[in-house]
């Protein structure tokens, strides 16, 4: 395991007072809530892309590509340079990977570096809301879990990427449930093991038995198995998506001098631990987090929760016999995930607890490294919107993608 404390305590001191004046200007600007007009606003250019999934879900990917002008300035010509695919976490989109503003969010910072960044998204979420077949307001559009995410958006999304940029092969970086994705669809299709030159996981979720989590504690026993309620629950949307009402919330926390009331609302997904988290973002973060998506989702971790494994979706041992011949479903085959993966993780964690990180680190074969954050109280979406984000996190996948980079 490696350390990524600095040598003086004056420097992470300097480094986070530029951060939190950086955000602070940022956040004072406008609030958006279209990565393409955020975007835009950054000053980068972006490209809107649509792939259909096997199961006819319509997904919405956004592009930062290098581009070549023409002598007048008006045209573009897109470079073929290495690719990066970046996958947001639970109920959250590919907005999560900008929030830090144009010089400190890792898309910008990727590309800066030379990357083809592609930002992804999953069903459910506020720009994947509409399906060949299903609407939004039938309960078998909302019947999907991570597991679904895996299997139908990922190769959808990473299958049309390779054809767009003409490569074999591209770096991935996944957050929380990003990381779920990211392990099942290796798991479940490990075929697709060799499309990834190295993946970044970020506070992965897998096992969650040790969890810190009070919804978990509370609501899991009743929702991780199977009873009516839980039944119930599985075709239900678990957010609401609407701008009006996001805007409404962003406005509060921009007028509000002491941001407790946003931070609060924050507590059920991130713990009570909130330091270090940059609150000169709460507005943006408001606007654009939860984005929407399934009880099943949350229904599927809860499983994981009762029964301390990393396994496919609990069905009864009726349906389960019907899906997966046999009456316990099949945990995921995590010797299949051959891709070099670096883990990051954090003591304080309050979704992901340090035992069930090296628990998912002994099952995988090809772990490169495992960083753990050096701050005691840094929580889990600090590793979007923590102060120094950039300096001990960020800038290490951008160096550690260079270095592979580098060696080709």
């Amino acid at each position: 395991m490696r350390s990524l404390r600095p040598g003086l305590d004056f420097v992470m001191v300097a480094l986070l007072l530029r951060q939190v004046l950086a955000t602070i200007r940022h956040s004072r600007e406008i609030i958006i809530t279209d990565a393409v007009r955020r975007i835009q606003h950054d000053g980068y250019n972006v490209e809107q892309h649509t792939v259909i999934t096997k199961d006819g879900y319509v997904l919405t990917l956004h592009r930062i590509p290098q581009v070549q002008l023409d002598a007048n300035g008006t045209l573009y010509t897109v470079l073929r340079r290495p690719v990066v695919f970046l996958l947001s976490g639970l109920y959250a989109s590919s907005d999560v990977w900008l929030l830090n503003g144009r010089e400190d969010s890792l898309a910008y910072l990727l590309w800066r570096a030379g990357y083809d960044v592609w930002l992804g998204n999953n069903r459910g979420n506020i720009y994947c809301r509409h399906n060949l077949w299903l609407n939004t307001t039938e309960r078998e559009f909302w019947n999907f879990s991570w597991h679904e995410m895996s299997v139908y958006d990922m190769p959808a999304q990473i299958d049309h990427i390779l054809r767009t940029c003409g490569v074999a092969r591209m770096h991935f970086v996944g957050i929380s449930q990003g990381g779920t994705v990211f392990l099942v669809l290796n798991s479940m299709l490990p075929q697709y093991n060799a499309v990834f030159k190295t993946a970044t996981l970020l506070a992965p979720v897998a096992y969650v038995s040790n969890t810190q989590s009070g919804l978990a504690k509370i609501i899991g026993p009743i929702l991780g198995t199977r009873n009516y309620v839980s039944k119930m629950l599985e075709g239900i949307e678990m957010f609401s998506t609407n701008k009006f009402f996001k805007k409404f919330l962003s406005m509060t926390c921009l007028d509000n001098e002491k941001p407790l009331v946003c931070i609060t609302r924050l507590w059920p997904a991130v713990g009570y631990d909130t330091r270090f988290l940059n609150k000169t973002l709460l507005p943006d973060l408001m606007a654009n987090f939860p984005t929407g998506g399934s009880v099943k989702q949350l229904m599927h971790y809860f499983q994981g929760y009762v029964s301390t494994k990393f396994r496919q979706y609990d069905y009864g041992p009726e349906r389960n016999w019907l899906h997966y011949q046999q009456l316990e479903p099949p945990e995921y085959a995590l010797e299949n995930v051959s891709t070099p993966v670096t883990i990051f993780f954090a003591e304080n964690d309050y979704i992901v607890a340090p035992a069930d990180i090296w628990r998912l680190v002994t099952r995988l074969p090809n772990v490169e490294a495992v960083y753990k954050v050096p701050w005691k109280r840094w929580n889990h979406f600090d590793f979007i919107c923590g102060l120094g984000v950039r300096e001990y996190i960020f800038d290490n996948i951008v160096l550690s993608m260079n270095r592979y980079e580098q060696r080709r």
